[in-house]
C-alpha cells in the first residue's frame, strides 16, 4: 500500500495503534467500540474507527482486510457515512469462533438494521466493493479478489454529494482487535 495515496484520508475516532509494513496498514481497534444505532432501546455506539476520504458524485471504492484471530463480533469492512444518523457498513463478523458471517447494516434516521450471509469456516480475508451510481449504492464482496457477489442495493434517506467512504474496524466486546488493511482504492 502506497503511503502517498493515504494522505487524502482521515480518521473518525482514531484507533489506539496503527503501523505499516509491506503487507499493509495494521490497525488495532480499541475494545468496546462499534457503529450501531437503536433508537427504540436508546442504544447508540459511534466510536468505531473509520478511515475515510470524501467522494463526490459517482464512485467505486475497493478495499480488502485480512486478520488472524477475531473475537466475538469483531468487525473490519467498508463504510459510507453522511452523518451520525445516516450510514452503511459491510464487514465480516464472527458471532463465535466457528461461524463467520458477512454482515451489512444500513442506518437511516438513526435506526440500524442488520442482514447476514454465512461465510466458509476459517475465512480471514475479504475484499469489499461499494459503488454509488446517482442516488443508488451497491455493496459487493469477494473471497478471492476477483469474483464479486452483490450483497445489497440500497439508498440513504439523507444522502450527501460529498459522502465519506472508506474502511472501518471495531471491537464491540472485551478484547482489542487487530486487522490489516491491505489495499484501498477510490475512483
Amino acid at each position: 500500500m502506497l503511503l502517498e495515496t493515504l494522505k487524502q484520508f482521515d480518521w473518525l475516532n482514531e484507533p489506539q495503534r496503527v503501523r505499516f509494513d509491506d503487507e499493509g496498514m495494521f490497525v488495532t481497534a480499541r475494545s468496546r467500540t462499534d457503529f450501531w444505532c437503536c433508537a427504540r432501546y436508546g442504544f447508540r455506539k459511534d466510536d468505531g474507527h473509520f478511515f475515510f476520504c470524501y467522494a463526490l458524485g459517482d464512485f467505486c471504492c475497493d478495499l480488502d482486510w485480512k486478520f488472524e484471530r477475531p473475537g466475538a463480533f469483531d468487525q473490519c469492512g467498508i463504510m459510507i457515512r453522511a452523518d451520525v444518523n445516516n450510514w452503511f457498513k459491510a464487514s465480516i463478523m464472527y458471532e463465535d469462533a466457528e461461524n463467520p458471517l458477512l454482515a451489512t447494516s444500513l442506518t437511516n434516521d438513526g435506526l440500524s438494521d442488520l442482514a447476514t450471509v454465512p461465510l466458509p469456516k476459517g475465512t480471514n480475508h475479504v475484499w469489499y466493493r461499494l459503488k454509488r451510481r446517482k442516488d443508488c449504492y451497491i455493496a459487493s464482496y469477494s473471497l478471492d479478489g476477483f469474483e464479486y457477489m452483490q450483497l445489497r442495493k440500497f439508498y440513504l434517506l439523507h444522502d450527501v454529494d460529498d459522502i465519506k467512504v472508506g474502511a472501518y474496524v471495531c471491537s464491540p466486546q472485551n478484547d482489542d482487535f487487530e486487522a490489516v488493511l491491505q489495499s484501498i482504492q477510490i475512483g
